[in-house]
Order: C-alpha cells, then structure tokens, then sequence
C-alpha cells in the first residue's frame, strides 16, 4: 500500500488525488482528432493547477494509459507530480483494446497501489470508437472497477469524439458514474478542448472538496455539477 509522506510542523498535510487519463491512440483517431487530443490535454493542465490553489492540502498526482492494439502506460506507471506532469505526443495507430486499458486502470486503483487516505480518483476515458476486445472481457473490466473501493469512489467520465454512429454510447456509459452528467459527446475540435477542460478542472475541484478521504468512510460518491452545454460554431466536425 501506498504511503503518505510526513511534512515538516507548521506545514499543511497533503493527501493524494490520483489522476488517471484513459487516452484512444488507434487509427481512427488520426488526424485532426488526436491533435486536437494532445493540445487539449496540454492546455487543460496549468488549469488544473491553478484550480487546486485554494486547496493546499492536494497533492494531484497524475499519470496516463494509451491504448490502440493493446493497452500500455503512456506515462507511468509510476505517477508523477502534477507540477512536474508532462504530456507527451499521442501518435495512432491500430485498434481500440478499450477493456484492456480499463483492466490496467483496475490494477492502479487496487488498494495495494493506492494510498489508503485521499481524496476520490479522478479517471477520464477519451475515445471515438467501439472497444475491439470481447464484449466479455469489457464487461468483466467494468464489473471489476464496480468492486475496487477506489473503483467506486473515482469520479469516472468518458468523452466520445465524432458523430454517435462511430461509437457505443452504452458501452462508454458503463464506465461512466455520474449519471447527471453522462457521456460528453464532442464532435468537433472546439467541442473536445472545452469538455476536456471541464471534465479535468470540475472533477479535480470536486475531488478536492470531498470529505470522503479514507476508505472506511463510508460516504457518497461526488456529485459534479452540469456539464458546458452542446457548441454552435462554424468549427467543422471531425
């Protein structure tokens, strides 16, 4: 298990929020949808900084799985300091092992890995597609995630690039447990930058607030407040 790192007296004592970004690198993420991926992701991250000022008492440490053919770490698996967090290019390629990237993201959020007080993981799936691996395995990482304390207590959120056709929207749900706010549906690059801003900056802020510190809490899940409505713009869809 994890452990929490003592500070000196006078200093305010940080807990952990683990941030996990779950990233679609297959083919069809090519082009304008895994550049604007990139960007976004980018840009969303001083913001995310600068949301948890007021809260000095977080420690974000955050860390990110890629999956096309197979799912791997793009960056982890040892999680890194926000402050000192890097994002590094996405390239596309292959197929969509969604439920293989959910099966690692099961094995970060065991109790062995994570730290036994902090604050509610924040987990967010990103993809334009349907999961290529069996709908058996998929539905086996979900049922997984349902049972992990931590799996529960992570404020889960999927985003879907691309018209409603090109994905499962039930299938993404499953991974989804804010039921207020759903599956974010983005269909243009303007669409992408603004959800992936909000759902990273809303549900670190949510976390943060949260008294739910401690496994043994036996507390609701966060609750996040309305997602930015649906963009009008001349932006072409992806």
């Amino acid at each position: 298990m994890a452990t929490e790192i003592p500070v000196p007296d006078g200093q305010v004592t940080k807990r952990t929020l683990n941030f996990f970004w779950l990233t679609d690198c297959s083919a069809s993420m090519g082009g304008k949808k895994i550049a604007t991926l990139n960007q976004a992701i980018r840009e969303a991250l001083p913001l995310i900084q600068k949301a948890v000022e007021s809260h000095p008492q977080v420690q974000i440490m955050m860390s990110a799985i890629k999956f096309s053919d197979e799912a791997e770490w793009h960056i982890g698996p040892e999680a890194v300091p926000l402050e000192r967090f890097v994002w590094s290019e996405l390239s596309s390629d292959g197929l969509t092992a969604t439920a293989k990237a959910l099966r690692m993201l099961g094995q970060a959020l065991s109790i062995e890995r994570m730290p036994r007080r902090g604050f509610p993981p924040v987990c967010i799936l990103i993809s334009d597609g349907f999961s290529t691996d069996p709908e058996e395995e998929y539905n086996g990482a979900i049922a997984e995630l349902n049972k992990l304390p931590w799996g529960m207590k992570a404020i889960r959120l999927a985003i879907a690039l691309g018209e409603e056709t090109e994905y499962n929207e039930k299938e993404l749900l499953k991974f989804v447990n804010q039921p207020g706010v759903g599956l974010l549906k983005a269909h243009n690059a303007e669409e992408l930058l603004t959800y992936i801003k909000w759902a990273s900056t809303e549900a670190t802020l949510s976390s943060s607030r949260s008294k739910s510190k401690d496994l043994r809490d036996d507390t609701s899940n966060v609750v996040l407040s309305t997602p930015p409505p649906t963009i009008t713009s001349s932006t072409e869809p992806f």
